[in-house]
């Protein structure tokens, strides 16, 4: 009878948990469609992921930066990994970082040009946390834009 209750009450958290990403994010988005949005939510289960596609148009120290809301319901590992999906540019590089916290454990790593971060975390059966991406350095003349990829995913 207690593991019923105690399954009851961890469904009604992550119904909980994900009324209030879809909520924050629904706040989040840019009145206007004219490019894409500066943050994204997702919700993952175990076995499950997810890619997101966005732009960074300039550093971080012009406010140019990605935010992304992640919830997990499932024990697990998370997988994090993050990179460029475009051309920096010819004689061009960058510096780029993931900062943020995935439940009470932080992430902070930053990677070199065509380097991809890769994070992997142990998360337990609820999880929420938000990561921050930007570019903290340019080296020469980026081609800015600059399309980075972030995919995530939770094996079980």
């Amino acid at each position: 009878m207690i593991s019923s209750k105690k399954n009851k009450f961890s469904v009604a958290c992550a119904v909980l948990l994900c009324s209030a990403v879809i909520i924050c994010q629904a706040q989040a988005q840019p009145v206007s469609c004219q490019g894409p949005s500066d943050i994204n939510a997702i919700v993952l289960t175990p076995g499950h992921s997810q890619t997101i596609l966005f732009e960074l148009d300039s550093i971080v120290s012009h406010g140019e930066f990605h935010t992304c809301l992640l919830a997990t319901y499932g024990t697990g590992r998370l997988t994090i990994r993050v990179g460029p999906a475009s051309s920096v540019g010819e004689y061009a590089g960058l510096i780029y970082a993931v900062v943020g916290f995935m439940g009470v454990q932080p992430v902070t790593e930053w990677a070199y040009n065509a380097e991809t971060i890769s994070i992997s975390l142990d998360v337990p059966e609820v999880s929420i946390g938000m990561l921050f991406t930007g570019i903290i350095s340019g080296i020469g003349s980026p081609d800015f834009p600059i399309v980075m990829s972030l995919v995530v995913s939770l094996s079980g």
